[in-house]
C-alpha cells in the first residue's frame, strides 16, 4: 500500500468529527481534492452526514419511533442515508484526503453503515486517508484495514485544535512523495 491511513481516535465527543471537518477544509483551502464523509452534531442530539467533496448534508440519525431503521445501540440510521453515504464512499477516491468518520460497530458486526468504506480504503487511490474509530473497536478495526503505513492519533481537548494543520501537513508530505 503506497497511500497512508490516520486513524483518529479518542473519546466521546472530544472532536474527532471536528478535526476531519477542518482538516478536509483546509486541505480543499490548499486545492487538494477530499472525498467521504464527515458525521456532524447537532444541537438536538441528532447527527448529519456531509459528504465532503460536494458540501451535501443528509439527516443519519432518526427519531426514536421512525420507522424504517437500522439500530445500533441509542442510534436509529436512515437507511437512505446509509445508502447515499455508501454511494459517496463508492465515488471518493480517487481524490487526495479520504475522510471515513466513523467505522464501528454497524460496520464490524453487520457490515452495514459505511461498509463501502473498506473498499474505498483498500484501494489506495488517495495520499492520506483520515479514519474516525472509537477507542474499543481500535485493534479489531485495524485488522480489517490495509496493513503498512497507518499512524494511530488519539484526540484529545489539548491536541485537537492542532491536529487539522498536522494532518494537512501529513497530506502534503505524502502528496510530495508521489
Amino acid at each position: 500500500m503506497t497511500a497512508r491511513g490516520v486513524i483518529l481516535t479518542g473519546e466521546r465527543g472530544v472532536g474527532k468529527s471536528t478535526v476531519c471537518h477542518e482538516a478536509a477544509t483546509l486541505a480543499k483551502g490548499k486545492g487538494y481534492t477530499c472525498g467521504g464523509l464527515v458525521t456532524l452534531s447537532r444541537p438536538d442530539g441528532a447527527r448529519d452526514v456531509l459528504d465532503v467533496r460536494s458540501g451535501d448534508t443528509r439527516r443519519l440519525t432518526l427519531p426514536s419511533d421512525a420507522q424504517p431503521a437500522v439500530i445500533q445501540g441509542r442510534f436509529r440510521f436512515d437507511p437512505a442515508t446509509l445508502a447515499w453515504g455508501n454511494e459517496v464512499l463508492a465515488r471518493a477516491a480517487p481524490c487526495h484526503l479520504l475522510v471515513v468518520d466513523e467505522l464501528g460497530p454497524l460496520e464490524m458486526e453487520s457490515g452495514a453503515g459505511w461498509a463501502k468504506a473498506f473498499g474505498a480504503l483498500h484501494g489506495g487511490h488517495f495520499a492520506l486517508a483520515l479514519v474516525v474509530v472509537r477507542p474499543e473497536l481500535l485493534v479489531p478495526m485495524q485488522v480489517r484495514l490495509p496493513p503498512g503505513a497507518t499512524t494511530v492519533l488519539t484526540v484529545t481537548p489539548d491536541n485537537r485544535d492542532a491536529l487539522p494543520v498536522l494532518l494537512v501537513a501529513m497530506l502534503e508530505k505524502e502528496r510530495n512523495k508521489k
